[in-house]
């Protein structure tokens, strides 16, 4: 049913202001003592869902709440994100598979600068030793997203330089309800999904099935099935468990591979990487305990582990035509097939594929073990605290290997390359919120991170033949880091806020390029920053939402690590040498705006329709300390302007109608910040481009008294043809116009 103002008090998700939900809404961890709260999974939210958490925040947050996810529709995180300030989404696929995110100038490469979790537990491959997201929650499983970048982020690690984001999943329901979804559109996808949930006495439960097929502008050809449960039991008034499983199986043409620039010129929807297959599994659970020790102390420890395997099929290539080579196929720059005809052209616009492949066979094992402590005490009747504090234990294990097959779809062949890689880590914090007079609200937190880790080479190439080693190659080392941070906020009146913070930003060495395939150490550092926030929040009921934060990310080394992913290969020396391993200084300033106007509510109309404009500056430049030719340079892929507009109109007669506008200016690839477009499409400067997207929905609740919509939705409806990346291996287009159409229901 239609409830007036339901989106004054939504504010849409740029605005980085959530709803403000019931007081039974409440979640555990931010109302821990609420009777109602029981009804709760145990979890761990960075934010928390209780009345004004948002406003109290001493630093940058930002809310995508379910109501923004359903006016939205996304098909992915990197839909729901790219409107929020100072995030960028770097395409790849076309669907968020890997998603590619950076805030405030850092590099979006797989993610790797951001904390990512769901529902409090880490979800990257190795969150220590190889912080890359292969694999993202499904978006369609979420209920909400929340996103801090300011000092409270010290909370969680072991990354702390860009920000948290943390996937919070649906709950199991107080009473037997029945959600389905399903969506059909162009260039292939169709989308399916149902969950189920209910609570019978001291039980309750979720069992949600997905399953999404997407042929994408490039023949991706994906196939995704991801199966989640959700049990929640209460053991006593003051003590429950919960308990998460999750199954995600997917298989698809994804390939690193782009196009060159005359390819891209000529059919941009080219994949000629056809035999390159990728199966990603994971399966991962996770036990959460909380217990309210009495009305003022909180307990809750969570135990995880989760298991991925990534096992990538990619047909060997060259950019140059090598005389005596056996190729199976020679692609032209105008997406001919010319083996045994000639006429192609050896300048780097034609693509050499050979008879082989390199299957590379990843296992990634994470187990850990979290325990916090939330006491809530009070000094004077005008100073109130918060104290938090915790331990955690964390252990990965990484086996690596790479076969070389001998035909152009092989999935087997020689062994190549066989590694172990292992961390450890221990690591604990502690966290003060002093609250005076409930208007001055003062933020201290330490915490320390412990990380053992090493790097085994059981087999690597030894002068062009695979070769066991009788002495594994071996790397070992341990990091040991303090990461203090304060943060504050004060209300100059109810509805203004302002803040500040500063913390010391760390992330701990990649495991893996610490030494490399030939047993040179590389002495790769942790990355270390000092990041300071200052800004402030207009929260107005008459439906004015303002927000303005003013950044500085001060880096005292910043490591470019050479992965493919990144576009710089760690296996040739002159790539090593535009990676500039432990380079040294990179300064990142800018500012994030937000403004959210509803004339409905100002007016007092019947309808709702709130207006938002977003617009962050970043400027992100290499320090002093790095070589001649680079000092001043822009960073890769930090666009200095990104601006975001959204619209919607909420009748009661059931009509909705969203409208996203989102613009991005120009990045550079490469550190040299290299204009001319390179032939082969490896490098150049990625032009500015704007997106529009349109959604149309129609409610039937008050027609037939269920919770049943309609909805029509288009995606990049000016077609506009844009370079998205050209990283990992080439040009990446951009999503084409994408139409779709589905139907969503809720029954209880």
């Amino acid at each position: 049913m239609y409830r007036r103002g339901l989106f004054i008090f939504s504010l849409l998700p740029s605005m980085a202001l959530a709803q403000e939900p019931e007081e039974e809404d409440a979640i555990v961890g931010a109302d821990p003592y609420d009777d109602t709260s029981t009804s709760e999974i145990p979890r761990i939210d960075v934010i928390g869902r209780q009345r004004g958490a948002l406003q109290g925040v001493p630093g940058a947050a930002s809310v995508i709440t379910e109501e923004d996810l359903r006016a939205q529709s996304p098909l992915s995180a990197n839909e729901a994100l790219r409107v929020l300030p100072g995030v960028n989404i770097r395409e790849e696929e076309g669907i968020g598979l890997r998603p590619n995110i950076g805030l405030r100038g850092l590099n979006p490469s797989r993610s790797s600068n951001l904390l990512v979790l769901e529902d409090g537990v880490p979800v990257s491959l190795a969150p220590y030793g190889e912080p890359e997201l292969y694999y993202a929650p499904a978006i369609e499983a979420m209920e909400r997203l929340e996103l801090v970048k300011g000092s409270g982020s010290i909370l969680f690690g072991p990354q702390t330089i860009g920000g948290v984001l943390n996937y919070i999943t649906a709950e199991p329901p107080r009473e037997r309800t029945l959600d389905a979804e399903a969506r059909l559109g162009t260039f292939g996808y169709g989308m399916a999904r149902a969950s189920i949930g209910d609570t019978h006495g001291d039980v309750g439960y979720r069992l949600s099935v997905m399953h999404q097929r997407f042929a994408g502008h490039r023949a991706l050809n994906l196939r995704v099935t991801d199966v989640r449960g959700a049990l929640r039991l209460q053991i006593s008034p003051r003590s429950y468990v919960g308990v998460k499983l999750n199954v995600y199986d997917e298989l698809s043409n994804a390939t690193y591979l782009g196009l060159t620039t005359p390819q891209f010129e000529s059919d941009p929807r080219a994949n000629f990487a056809s035999n390159d297959v990728l199966p990603v599994q994971r399966f991962s659970g996770s036990v959460t305990h909380n217990a309210s020790l009495n009305d003022d102390l909180l307990l809750q420890t969570t135990l995880y582990a989760n298991r991925t395997t990534r096992d990538w099929t990619r047909q060997d290539f060259d950019r140059a035509y090598v005389e005596g080579r056996d190729y199976d196929r020679i692609i032209d720059g105008r997406g001919r097939d010319v083996l045994g005809q000639g006429g192609y052209d050896d300048d780097g616009s034609s693509i050499f594929f050979r008879n082989s492949t390199g299957s590379r066979i990843r296992a990634f094992n994470v187990l850990g073990a979290e325990s916090r402590l939330t006491w809530s005490y009070s000094l004077s009747s005008s100073l109130r605290g918060e104290l938090k504090t915790g331990v955690r234990y964390h252990a990965e294990r990484t086996v690596e290997q790479r076969l070389d097959g001998e035909t152009p779809s092989s999935t087997s062949g020689v062994l190549r390359q066989d590694e172990r890689r292992q961390g450890d880590a221990l690591s604990a914090f502690v966290h003060n919120r002093f609250t005076l007079a409930d208007r001055l609200k003062l933020s201290p937190g330490l915490r320390v991170e412990s990380f053992w880790h090493g790097r085994d080479i059981l087999r690597s190439r030894v002068d062009g033949t695979p070769t066991d080693h009788v002495r594994p190659l071996q790397d070992r080392d341990h990091i040991f880091a303090l990461i203090p941070g304060l943060g504050t906020s004060f209300d100059l009146t109810p509805d203004v806020a302002i803040y500040a913070g500063a913390h010391r930003g760390f992330a701990p060495p990649r495991t893996k390029d610490a030494v490399t395939a030939t047993g040179e150490t590389l002495e790769l550092e942790a990355e270390y920053s000092w990041n300071y926030e200052v800004g402030a929040r207009v929260q107005l009921e008459q439906g004015i939402r303002a927000e303005v934060t003013g950044y500085l990310l001060d880096f005292q080394n910043q490591v470019i690590a050479p992965t493919e992913a990144s576009g710089l290969l760690g296996v040739d020396s002159a790539l090593l040498e535009r990676a500039l391993i432990n380079g040294g200084e990179t300064r990142h300033m800018g500012v994030e705006t937000s403004l959210v106007v509803d004339p409905g509510a100002l007016m007092d109309w019947r309808f709702n329709l709130p207006l938002m404009v977003n617009y962050t500056y970043t400027y992100a430049v290499f320090g002093d300390s790095w070589k001649e030719g680079i000092v001043g340079n822009r960073l890769p892929y930090a666009p200095e302007h990104i601006i975001a507009g959204q619209a919607r109109f909420v009748h009661p007669s059931g009509l909705s109608v969203q409208g996203n506008i989102h613009y991005l200016s120009e990045q550079y690839h490469d550190v040299f910040n290299t204009r001319e477009a390179a032939i082969d499409g490896t490098n150049g400067v990625i032009d500015a481009r704007t997106l529009l997207d349109a959604r149309i929905g129609f409610n039937l609740e008050r027609y037939v008294n269920q919770d049943i919509e309609l909805y029509v939705m288009g995606k990049n409806l000016t077609d506009e043809r844009f370079i998205a990346a050209r990283a990992p291996q080439g040009i990446q287009p951009g999503m084409f116009r994408q139409v779709l159409g589905g139907v969503r229901g809720s029954f209880k």
